[in-house]
């Protein structure tokens, strides 16, 4: 009798992915990410301590997945800006349950909505790549990039939802038109001070 396939981390780990993908992480449970493998739970056990660290894990592969195809549009030339925007909503429509776990669940929590401009990896990258773009300070580069981001997350929230099925030309158009309004806003504001 050959011996059985080995089932390694990364095999129970795709395993967990897909079913994520597929329904949700209220789905990642042993039972279905044993069944999805044609195993027993024992699998899953070897190469995690327990289902929260099988989560974490997929929360961090998540969050890969999300900064490649952020840093991928930041340096795809262009208005890197709006292209990092335009990614944004493209990731909540093609990992509409990847983009719900990092960004509609409460694993993002803020004590204020402010502070989500700066808080993430690469942040600090952005803030200096608009700064550098529009001649405006640090402090309201920083605002202008959470201005954008609200409105950004409101897209991509519809879209993972399927409340909108809103194209890249669609969301360029508006992505462009409240940047060039809150550019117009903040050198106002940065020229009284």
């Amino acid at each position: 009798m050959p011996p059985k396939p080995k089932v390694t981390r990364e095999i129970v780990l795709d395993a967990a992915l897909e079913l994520l993908r597929e329904e949700g992480m209220d789905a990642v449970n042993a039972r279905n990410v044993a069944k999805k493998l044609g195993t027993s739970t024992q699998p899953i056990f070897s190469h995690f301590a327990s289902m929260e660290e099988l989560r974490e894990a997929i929360s961090a592969y998540a969050e890969h997945l999300y900064n490649t195809a952020m840093l991928e549009a930041m340096q795809g030339g262009g208005n890197g800006f709006l292209e990092m925007g335009l990614a944004y909503i493209r990731f909540a429509r093609t990992e509409k349950k990847l983009f719900q776990l990092l960004f509609m669940s409460n694993r993002l929590q803020q004590e204020k909505v402010t502070e989500i401009a700066g808080s993430t990896e690469g942040d600090e990258q952005v803030i200096a790549m608009i700064g550098s773009m529009t001649g405006l300070s640090p402090d309201l580069a920083r605002r202008l990039y959470a201005g954008i981001w609200y409105t950004t997350h409101g897209i991509a929230s519809l879209v993972a939802t399927n409340s909108s099925t809103m194209d890249d030309g669609e969301a360029r158009d508006v992505l462009g038109s409240i940047f060039k309004g809150l550019l117009v806003v903040l050198k106002k504001e940065g020229e009284e001070l």
